[in-house]
């Protein structure tokens, strides 16, 4: 399986799409839960405060003095990770006559947070309660979700990697079906690409591939019957030169016997020669190969220069080449092609016309466009 594999491409960037995903969730979730857990130690901190508030105020009915009833609290009172200590108005803290245990002690690991509130304002003026509350449990939490989320994303990429392989394999099996049914395919064979769902993307490219193959078979079959016809219309000059060669060698030498089938010969030749250029002309249209040359050509100018062109062999056969251009007759085309159009015309017509014969060429402008005559 080579880096450039779709299948394994699509699998990564599947996996890698869960991951981004799952790596977006998971800070969102941190920063939520982080938050939630943030308030719930401050709302818990702040019933605390209200908790020794309110102890001190029904303790201090009992007890009349702040020191008697601060003491009892130190005692009585113990709230796990949290530590509590009582300032008095002068800034000094207020310790116990007697100091509880250290299993009474409560223990405050870091990170801790710190909060003083006035004890009671009328009841004990000047009084500050300082209560020094443990981060730990938060913090405990929160590597707890983070623990989580270590394993649980790899974990889930891991499966995202099995089930993007497993479905980018489902998904592209017509894939794999056409490139084997390509294989198969040759020009005397023939065959079409399997098109399991035609609507889909890869339907879609597979009908059009299919349709490509059809216009494929169709130039094949064009070139196959014209070089079936070539040969065919070939066979005959070909044929009729021979004749006339194995003709003169099977006679005497005679001067007259050459000449007449020399010029024979030259006959078939020229005829052939004419018959090879069309088929190339033939071909070169069924080509469509070239770009096509669209522009402003003289159609009298092409049809003069025809006349000029063919005017030796029209006097060499005896015949006449007359030209009427009475005025410009612009059209838009690809003059190469205009000229070799007009030269077979003019060509065929000397060919096929008697001696003496006159062929004349007209080129001229109507209503409808312009009209190019051989008579």
């Amino acid at each position: 399986m080579t880096a450039r594999s779709i299948r394994l491409r699509l699998t990564l960037w599947y996996a890698g799409t869960i991951l981004v995903l799952l790596l977006g969730a998971t800070v969102i979730a941190r920063t939520l839960v982080r938050q939630s857990l943030e308030d719930e130690f401050d709302r818990a901190l702040e019933a605390s405060v209200g908790l020794v508030q309110g102890f001190f105020r029904v303790e201090i009915a009992e007890y009349r003095q702040i020191d008697a009833t601060l003491a009892h609290i130190s005692f009585e009172l113990v709230i796990p990770d949290r530590r509590i200590e009582f300032i008095r108005p002068d800034g000094t803290v207020f310790v116990p006559p007697v100091q509880p245990t250290a299993a009474a002690r409560p223990s405050v690991p870091p990170p801790v947070r710190e909060r003083s509130v006035p004890l009671d304002p009328a009841l004990a003026p000047g009084w500050t309660m300082h209560i020094t509350a443990s981060l730990a449990s938060l913090v405990r939490q929160q590597r707890q979700v983070d623990s989580g989320a270590l394993l649980a994303i790899p974990l889930a990429v891991a499966l995202a990697m099995l089930a993007g392989w497993v479905l980018t394999g489902r998904t592209l099996r017509p894939v794999a079906e056409m490139a084997a049914a390509a294989d198969r395919i040759t020009a005397g064979a023939g065959g079409r690409l399997p098109i399991a769902v035609p609507g889909d993307e890869l339907g879609r490219l597979g009908v059009r591939f299919n349709a490509l193959l059809d216009r494929l078979d169709e130039a094949l079959g064009r070139q196959r019957r014209f070089l079936a016809d070539a040969a065919h219309e070939l066979r005959t000059p070909i044929a009729r030169a021979r004749g006339v060669g194995e003709l003169a060698l099977s006679t005497p030498d005679s001067a007259g016997g050459d000449r007449a089938a020399l010029e024979q010969t030259q006959h078939e030749l020229e005829m052939m020669s004419h018959l090879v250029d069309e088929l190339l002309e033939l071909a070169r249209a069924e080509a469509a190969g070239a770009p096509v040359v669209r522009e402003t050509v003289f159609l009298d100018d092409v049809v003069a220069e025809a006349g000029r062109a063919f005017g030796a062999l029209a006097r060499r056969r005896g015949q006449r080449i007359e030209v009427e251009v009475p005025e410009e007759v612009p059209v838009q085309g690809d003059p190469v092609s205009l000229q070799r159009l007009v030269g077979i015309f003019v060509d065929n017509a000397l060919r096929y016309s008697p001696d003496g014969a006159v062929v004349t060429l007209r080129a001229r402008r109507t209503g409808q466009g312009s009209v190019l005559e051989v008579e």
